[in-house]
């Protein structure tokens, strides 16, 4: 079991996630300088993001070693179940849809994508109750407003395409 594929596998990710967790710790070091506005430096937000990688890549390895551990009976029947082409094409959505989602945002402006994207994603995720999928997309799109509209005062992409451009004004209008 130690010297298993699977959990040499599950070493090297870990070892992968802390390696550039160190890296990037080090390149903090570049820009870390006091702040009039900012008692704790120009690095400390970074670094926190960084400390919470560690502890990520913590987790899932051990996460995934308690799974190495585990009588196969007791594993999950899909985690061994051969992998079929819908498999591939989720994956492949996975990926897909971000890349779709950053390449509209600026033509047609976060106001009128990001519902559609945080819902498809959840959609692609497996969420089909729709009361939470509502739910859900209302509150984090909510949040996200509340945060850049009223706190940080930071536009967001509003769109260049014909229409979209008129409705990221009429809806930013109507928020604030």
């Amino acid at each position: 079991m130690r010297g298993s594929p699977a959990v040499r596998a599950a070493l090297v990710e870990a070892g992968v996630w802390l390696a550039l967790a160190a890296i990037t710790y080090g390149l903090t070091r570049q820009f870390d300088e006091p702040l009039s506005v900012y008692r704790f430096g120009a690095a400390s937000w970074p670094r926190v993001l960084i400390v919470l990688m560690v502890v990520v890549a913590l987790c899932q390895l051990g996460s995934r070693l308690e799974w190495f551990r585990r009588p196969l009976t007791a594993r999950r029947p899909e985690a061994a179940a051969p992998v079929a082409g819908g498999v591939h094409l989720k994956r492949l959505a996975t990926f897909a849809l971000p890349v779709l989602y950053v390449f509209l945002l600026p033509r047609a402006g976060y106001y009128a994508v990001t519902p559609f994207f945080l819902a498809a994603y959840m959609l692609l995720l497996g969420e089909r109750r729709l009361r939470h999928l509502v739910g859900t997309v209302l509150l984090v799109y909510a949040l996200v407003l509340l945060a850049f509209t009223k706190l940080f005062f930071v536009p967001l992409p509003a769109g260049v395409w014909p229409g979209f451009y008129d409705f990221s004004n009429w809806f930013l209008s109507l928020i604030q």
